[in-house]
């Protein structure tokens, strides 16, 4: 279909002819589109032309619309609202939206994040679907449109070049270790000697063997590898486990520490178990949202994004209040006779 008729065709003079059919006057529809008579009388002369149709017919109650007229007002009773809709901006309303949505998350955001954002989702907007698969290396799945949204560290440099990715910074959070309670290394400052020399249990992704293992310690810290190689130490890795959950249970029942972010130790920390600080050359870890350029104007993109920047927000002020209620000193109680 080449649509040839629209090929030379204004959009303006749909919207005069919808004014024209309404207010049955030149001077009427002037005044509706913001036009002077003039302006308004050489729109209709266009039309005119353009439709071969007189359009509308003097009578003795007024004019009245041919039937050409009137057949093609009927039609654009419902196809100018839909333009409308198609070319300008329209309110989101999450309880009416469907589809899938596809998230690749750590295990930090699918625990500490993913739950806010499925909460939010169902009371909110029931007709959308959260897929969580796990993290991978990279960002071909953002590139093919398998995954909308990445949860977890920051670009890598040289993925940070590429064109089609957005990134949003979301929270920061500090490294801690996790430890069984009466540990010889809860009673003194972590030092990164000590540390160096202790036992480590470490997370693995639910990757190929091939790759890395995914560590909060060293490897993911430069400033830490570059300390324990001044010290000429390397730390040594008994256990490797690819969830966080099954941390808190080894942990409480070995002389293991385990190296983890705050909200994920406070989330795997049993009765039994203590959260110490890391030593002091160990960085925080940052975490973003990272989406493909091609989303930038979707509203269910926009929505979600808004929604886990809001959740990340609330974790942030969340520490920031705790922090201020453990430095508030305490009021002196007074005995009452």
């Amino acid at each position: 279909m080449q649509y040839e008729h629209l090929r030379s065709l204004d959009l303006n003079l749909l919207i005069a002819f919808h004014a024209l059919m309404e207010e049955r006057s030149v001077t009427g529809a002037a005044r509706r589109m913001f036009v002077s008579q003039p302006a308004m009388s050489r729109m209709f002369d266009r039309l005119q032309a353009m439709l071969n149709d007189e359009l509308l017919i003097r009578t003795p109650k007024g004019y009245e619309p041919t039937y050409r007229a009137s057949a093609i007002y009927a039609q654009l009773q419902d196809t100018l609202p839909k333009l409308q809709s198609l070319l300008g901006k329209t309110e989101f309303d999450p309880a009416k939206a469907t589809g899938l949505f596809r998230i690749e998350a750590s295990d930090w955001g699918a625990t500490v994040l993913i739950p806010g954002l499925v909460r939010d989702v169902a009371d909110r907007a029931p007709g959308i679907q959260i897929d969580v698969v796990p993290r991978q290396s990279g960002y071909e799945a953002l590139e093919a449109n398998e995954v909308d949204l990445v949860l977890g560290g920051p670009l890598l440099n040289s993925a940070s070049k590429a064109e089609f990715l957005r990134e949003e910074p979301l929270l920061r959070d500090k490294i801690v270790c996790l430890v069984r309670k009466g540990h010889p290394l809860t009673k003194r400052r972590l030092t990164l000697r000590e540390y160096a020399r202790a036992r480590h249990i470490q997370l693995s992704p639910l990757q190929p063997v091939r790759r890395l293992p995914i560590s909060f310690s060293a490897q993911r810290q430069p400033s830490v590898a570059q300390a324990l190689e001044r010290l000429g130490e390397k730390i040594i890795v008994e256990v490797r486990v690819p969830y966080f959950s099954s941390v808190g249970p080894i942990v409480e029942n070995t002389d293991l520490i385990a190296t983890l972010p705050l909200e994920m130790a406070r989330r795997t920390k049993t009765p039994t178990t203590r959260i110490v600080s890391a030593p002091s050359e160990f960085l925080g870890v940052a975490y973003h949202q990272i989406w493909h350029s091609r989303n930038d104007s979707s509203p269910i993109h926009d929505w979600a994004r808004r929604v886990i920047r809001e959740l990340a927000s609330h974790v942030t002020q969340t520490r920031v209040a705790e922090r201020t209620a453990f430095r508030k000193p305490r009021m002196r109680q007074t005995r009452l006779e």
